[in-house]
C-alpha cells in the first residue's frame, strides 16, 4: 500500500475515553470529528520523539463504559500504515495527558460511494 493511501484509509475503532477522575477528559469531544496525536503499541519506544495524529469519526455510542466506534485514519500521508492493522493498540493524547484507549477492530472501512441527492439535482431531473 502506497503512503498515499495512508490519509485516505479508514479503519473502525473502539476508543474507550479515560474518566476526568483518572486524568482524563471531562466529557468525551462534542464534535462528529476529533484529531488528536495518538501513542500506537507497536512503536510506543519511539514515542514522544515519533508521533502521528489521526482523525476520528464518531459513528456509534456503546454505552457509557464501552466507548464509542469511530472511523480512524491517519492525518498525513506519511504516517506507517501497519499501525492501522486489526488489533492495533493505540493511546489518545490531549498534550501529556492520555484521555483514550483504543484498538483497531477493523480493517477497509470504506469512505462513501453513495451520492447525494440535492433537492436542486432532483428538481432538475424530474423537468427532463
Amino acid at each position: 500500500m502506497s503512503n498515499q493511501g495512508n490519509i485516505n484509509r479508514k479503519i473502525l475503532a473502539k476508543i474507550c475515553w479515560i474518566p476526568a477522575a483518572d486524568g482524563g477528559r471531562e466529557h468525551p469531544p462534542l464534535g462528529p470529528r476529533y484529531s488528536t496525536v495518538a501513542r500506537f503499541d507497536k512503536e510506543a519506544e519511539k514515542w514522544p520523539h515519533e508521533a502521528w495524529s489521526v482523525v476520528a469519526e464518531f459513528k456509534e455510542e456503546l454505552d457509557r463504559s464501552s466507548g464509542i466506534l469511530a472511523e480512524l485514519r491517519f492525518l498525513v500521508k506519511e504516517a506507517p500504515s501497519h499501525l492501522l492493522e486489526p488489533g492495533s493498540k493505540f493511546e489518545l493524547y490531549e498534550g501529556r495527558r492520555v484521555v483514550a484507549r483504543g484498538e483497531v477492530l477493523k480493517d477497509g472501512v470504506k469512505p462513501s460511494t453513495r451520492k447525494i441527492r440535492t433537492r436542486a439535482s432532483a428538481e432538475m431531473q424530474e423537468t427532463h
